[in-house]
């Protein structure tokens, strides 16, 4: 893996004032020791796997963007969908990853070393061109329980592609993606006591700037606009400058790296609306106080549509008008034969 291209980590250049105020948040940045985590800050030394998945990672409950989409009704969630979800749970369910998450954690750890890979991913033996031999179906089984991701060669080589794409985009070479990579941001909200966490890819330039790489099938404007709101990219800008704002670091823009994940790799890049940022900030505090409301109750209620069944429920506008018209031509001509 030695030829891929790759962000450079950690790097950090200080410029002027606003660096000074930076690189002291930064200093004071600590490896995380193991235990739960009792004080805000930032810290290195968390792996992803912790990161989503321990319960007493800190003192107390904590959430990230991700989960907080399965209590937003507009997203088909519930306080029921968060909870059975939520870590904080002692009996949640585990969420099954996906091909599409899997290669976009590979990606990540390819390129910004947010993982180790080899201790985290397989790439399946050349001899192995599918798994409908019982010898790649057994491969694959003992990868699986050694809790390793299983990842192929041609995977691997779209990766290169898409790297080196990336490494030539006029806005990576000029370091958005350098920084601080992959550390655990991670304040108390003052109001309800839970913990808000967030792991940008790249944290706090000079400038402020964070930024996040993600993988996308497409690069029209309409689909990563509907994917920034259904995949809550916006929540996790919005927690992002929450958190900054609670640990005194410069928080100036969100910046979305995009890597088209095609034969033909291409990449782009685009900041995070600032109303946006505001309405992701409000979301988070109607679930804080939800969650807050459902510890203290022990209550997780199920969806309520249409007002708990008060409100009846409708045909789609343009299938009432689809409907409407198909009827009106028909009648018509029924009527003049």
């Amino acid at each position: 893996m030695n030829d891929l291209p790759r962000i450079e980590p950690d790097k950090f250049e200080p410029i002027g004032a606003a660096a000074s105020r930076v690189v002291s948040n930064l200093a004071a940045e600590r490896v995380w020791d193991g235990k739960p985590i009792s004080e805000p800050g930032c810290f290195r030394g968390i792996s992803l796997a912790d990161y989503h998945g321990k319960r007493d990672l800190f003192d107390g409950p904590s959430v990230s963007k991700s989960v907080l989409a399965w209590l937003l009704p507009t997203h088909g969630g519930s306080p029921k969908a968060f909870w059975g979800r939520w870590t904080w749970n002692p009996n949640h369910v585990k969420l099954k990853s996906t091909d599409a998450l899997d290669f976009g954690r590979a990606c990540h750890a390819l390129m910004l070393a947010d993982e180790v890979f080899s201790e985290s991913f397989a790439v399946r033996p050349a001899n192995f061109r599918d798994y409908k031999t019982k010898a790649a179906q057994e491969w694959r089984a003992e990868v699986e329980a050694s809790g390793k991701t299983p990842v192929t060669p041609d995977q691997i080589e779209r990766i290169k592609r898409m790297a080196d794409d990336a490494a030539r985009y006029d806005v990576v070479r000029a370091g958005v993606l350098n920084g601080a990579v992959e550390r655990t941001l991670a304040c108390k909200d003052p109001e309800t006591g839970i913990w808000l966490k967030t792991r940008p890819d790249a944290m706090a330039r000079v400038d402020g700037v964070f930024a996040d790489l993600k993988t996308t099938s497409s690069l029209d404007e309409d689909f990563l606009e509907r994917q920034f709101g259904d995949a809550c990219y916006f929540l996790q800008a919005a927690m992002t400058r929450m958190i900054c704002r609670e640990l005194g670091i410069p928080f100036e823009t969100f910046v979305l790296i995009y890597v088209l994940n095609d034969d033909v790799p291409d990449t782009a890049h685009v900041e995070a609306d600032q109303f946006d940022l505001d309405r992701g900030e409000r979301v988070i505090r109607w679930c804080l106080r939800g969650i807050r409301r459902g510890l203290d109750t022990g209550e997780w209620p199920g969806a309520r549509p249409f007002n708990a069944g008060e409100r009846r429920i409708q045909m789609k506008v343009w299938l009432k008008d689809r409907l409407d018209r198909f009827l009106d031509i028909e009648e018509r001509l029924q009527e003049a034969a």
